[in-house]
């Protein structure tokens, strides 16, 4: 632990503090907020229910694999990138070296190496939990559509079948878009393998980058268009 200086610590502690500050301000704020979490939340629920009235489902159950494929393709590339930060641990001392030849790079030891590979593997770890669960949720949901009924007759507009789907549904989403920030906040950590000072100004471009895109790009507005879709 001695081996991070102060500027490592209150880089580290803003790194954190925005990311988890950022989660906790988006699920809250995507309440009133056009955001890119709740238009999709309401196309997802009105897809659950026009599955629902559909005959033939194939299309449905194909686009939820082609979700869930998506989520198993980054299961994939993190359990990738763990092994190569485990590598890593492994060679500290020629890692070591490398890094003192980058271009800005400050003072760097084996011990404060090995501090931000660890760090970096357990961000890694919750990225991967993150998509694993988004795609069993997805599984989940697959198997919600699976037990529509499949005579006109049998099916209720009020069937909370409708509701158990498009919940399920959201839930998959919202751990994959987890899983995704997890991988844009990881950007500053990679800085910081070279300059504390990186990590700082990468952790405040990524929270702003982050915030862009979920609040105010242009996605968000033409997903905003469809706004009422639901009525």
């Amino acid at each position: 632990m001695n081996a991070l200086s102060l500027l490592d610590w209150i880089g580290l502690g803003l790194w954190f503090g925005l990311w988890i500050g950022y989660v906790w301000w988006a699920a809250r704020s995507q309440r009133n907020l056009p955001s890119l979490m709740a238009a999709l939340a309401k196309y997802r629920r009105v897809w659950m229910r026009e599955a629902y009235l559909r005959e033939n489902r194939i299309t449905d159950v194909a686009l939820i694999g082609s979700l869930a494929q998506s989520a198993t393709f980054f299961s994939s590339t993190t359990l990738l990138i763990l092994g190569a930060l485990v590598a890593l641990l492994g060679t500290l001392d020629e890692s070591t070296e490398v890094l003192r030849k980058l271009p800005f790079a400050a003072r760097i030891s084996r011990d404060l190496l090995e501090m931000k590979a660890i760090v970096m593997t357990m961000v890694f770890a919750t990225a991967f939990l993150r998509f694993t669960w988004s795609l069993r949720q997805y599984n989940l949901a697959n198997i919600m559509v699976g037990a529509y009924p499949a005579r006109p007759e049998a099916q209720r507009p009020d069937d909370p079948m409708i509701e158990q789907a498009s919940r399920l549904n959201e839930l998959a989403g919202a751990n994959f878009t987890q899983g995704l920030r997890t991988y844009y906040f990881a950007i500053p950590l990679l800085l910081w393998l070279v300059n504390p000072w990186l990590l700082l100004a990468g952790s405040i471009a990524i929270t702003a980058a982050t915030w862009f895109m979920e609040f105010r790009s242009a996605t968000v507005k033409a997903l905003e268009l469809g706004r009422g879709l639901e009525h």
